[in-house]
């Protein structure tokens, strides 16, 4: 039997191991570019699922708490890239 959150927590992990390529593609780069965006972007992704795992949980202060570093990460990251 699956545990009920297993698809939501391997996209997680997914997706943090995708910011991980990315900032290792990024650091071999030596360069602001586009993978350091996207790698932010991956973060900000990794913590919606975290997010969608705890409103799945009805914990609703870490759900609100994740969306908004999620939120906060994808929009600085985007002002500070452009």
């Amino acid at each position: 039997m699956k545990h009920p959150y297993e698809k939501l927590q391997r996209l997680q992990v997914l997706s943090m191991i995708l910011a991980l390529v990315l900032a290792i593609v990024a650091l071999a780069q030596q360069a602001f570019s586009w993978t350091v965006l996207a790698m932010f972007y991956m973060l900000a992704l990794s913590f919606m699922f975290e997010g969608m795992v705890e409103l799945q949980k009805r914990n609703t202060f870490h759900f609100i708490s994740q969306v908004i570093r999620a939120l906060l990460i994808a929009i600085f990251s985007t002002f500070l890239f452009f």
